[in-house]
């Protein structure tokens, strides 16, 4: 039967239940995080929770993928004490009584910085019984930042945010893959902390702007797959190189695609060569600068899913539909022999291509770049000039902003060593110049 044209069959690797410590889940490179706001004031849905100590509790709400974790933090050695107690809804039921209460990591355990009154590190947090896996037990850390006194927030503004909570899971799924006489590990991440595996990221869009004329398109909520592309042995994420991609039915290994299906035990990982017709995606005009990309594809009516498929020198093998550009990082060398790379993101609705099965399409996204600069007078007191600048006079903003050729904006560069370490390009210069052409000033822009 494996000798029918067409035909083949699936294979299955385990997954193993992998943890880290605090430091670790801070830096993993899962490719997204939970954030959720800290207020005064209790937020609806919240049923039951034990008294407080501090006469400041702050609350707020994770949204955790479909979930909401409802959770307070509180000072358990009195007002002005510092709060070293989180409490979280982890059965989403709105009752804090029955909820685990964190302590803070232990200094010696925190990731970078968080040791100050401002910025506090909780974990682990565990998943309810229930949402084991096997004999593994999912949890999660909180990096908390705070932005003002809780105290003047809770008196004068009680409806303010107060702080930042940020969630990082601390654990993943992983298993040793060997496709095409090639080996690689394989992670699966909860990427949006609500302690299970296999939910896909979902469009959302928002619209801004006067009279909400400007409409923006970008997906969130679901899990990440992690993978092994240099085969060291260990999953990496480079600066501006992270290869995290959307949990999907579709995951691809070295530019090749393959059919995902995830056992419902989480036990086991199934990857199989994608058989169906596929359409070809060629990036112009400079493709072969574009060093990873992710796009979206509407699998079937209304319903877009979020892929990163794998590059070959600018072109990409996908299925057949419609395709829209989501984000892509560019990669170019040097007269140095350093690289230069940028991150560009596209999040308008809009500029959707079709790929045919058999047939190339062409999607336009890269160099060359445009850049717009906008200079804006702006109002500044002349004391606040003076003290600046050492004298008085009219002040201008001025702005830039870097488009592709598909449209998408991209962040200021930065240039990459042969080693990967990152510093920033020499700053722009500028010259002020009279209607007549006639040179007024000149200098450096520190910042851009």
């Amino acid at each position: 039967m494996l000798a029918i044209p067409g035909l083949s069959m699936a294979t299955d690797y385990p997954l193993v239940f992998k943890t880290l410590d605090a430091q670790q889940a801070m830096s993993f490179p899962s490719g997204s995080s939970t954030y959720a706001m800290m207020q005064a004031v209790k937020p609806q849905g919240l049923l039951k929770a034990p008294p407080a100590v501090s006469q400041h509790p702050l609350y707020g709400r994770i949204e955790a993928g479909s979930d909401q974790l409802l959770f307070r933090l509180d000072e358990s050695k009195g007002t002005g004490q510092g709060y070293d107690r989180l409490i979280v809804d982890v059965n989403g039921k709105g009752d804090l009584t029955g909820a685990p209460v964190v302590s803070l990591v232990p200094p010696a355990q925190r990731a970078g910085a968080a040791s100050s009154p401002q910025e506090l590190l909780f974990g682990p947090i565990p998943a309810p019984e229930n949402l084991k896996i096997g004999s593994d037990r999912p949890f999660f850390f909180a990096q908390v930042y705070m932005f003002m006194a809780p105290g003047l927030s809770a008196a004068a503004m009680p409806n303010a945010t107060v702080g930042e909570i940020l969630i990082r899971p601390g654990w993943y799924l992983e298993a040793a893959v060997d496709v095409d006489g090639k080996h690689h590990k394989v992670g699966l991440v909860d990427a949006n902390c609500n302690f299970r595996i296999g939910d896909p990221e979902r469009p959302v869009t928002s619209r801004s702007g006067v009279n909400g004329g400007e409409t923006t398109w970008y997906f969130q909520g679901g899990d990440r797959f992690l993978v092994d592309w240099d085969r060291s042995g260990g999953i990496q994420s480079a600066v501006l190189e992270d290869r995290s991609c959307s949990f999907g039915p579709l995951l691809y290994l070295d530019a090749k695609p393959y059919k995902v299906t995830l056992a419902a035990d989480c036990k086991s990982l199934s990857l199989d060569p994608w058989t169906e017709p596929m359409a070809e995606l060629a990036l112009q005009p400079r493709g072969e600068q574009v060093s990873s990309l992710q796009v979206a594809w509407e699998k079937a009516p209304g319903d877009w899913v979020l892929l990163q498929p794998g590059l070959d020198n600018g072109k990409a093998k996908v299925p057949p539909g419609n395709y829209r550009l989501y984000s892509l990082n560019l990669k170019g060398k040097t007269a140095s022999g350093d690289s230069l790379v940028m991150s560009g993101t596209k999040r308008a609705p809009e500029g959707a291509i079709k790929a045919v099965a058999g047939q190339t399409a062409l999607l336009k996204c890269g160099s060359p770049l445009q850049i717009n600069l906008t200079s804006v007078p702006t109002r500044s007191s002349t004391g606040l000039l003076q003290g600046l600048f050492g004298q008085a006079g009219p002040a201008q903003t001025i702005q830039a902003t870097i488009l592709g050729a598909g449209g998408e904006s991209y962040s200021p560069p930065y240039l990459m060593s042969a080693k990967g370490a990152l510093r920033p390009p020499t700053g722009p210069t500028y010259t002020v110049l009279t209607a007549e052409g006639k040179q007024v000033d000149s200098g450096n822009l520190e910042y851009g």
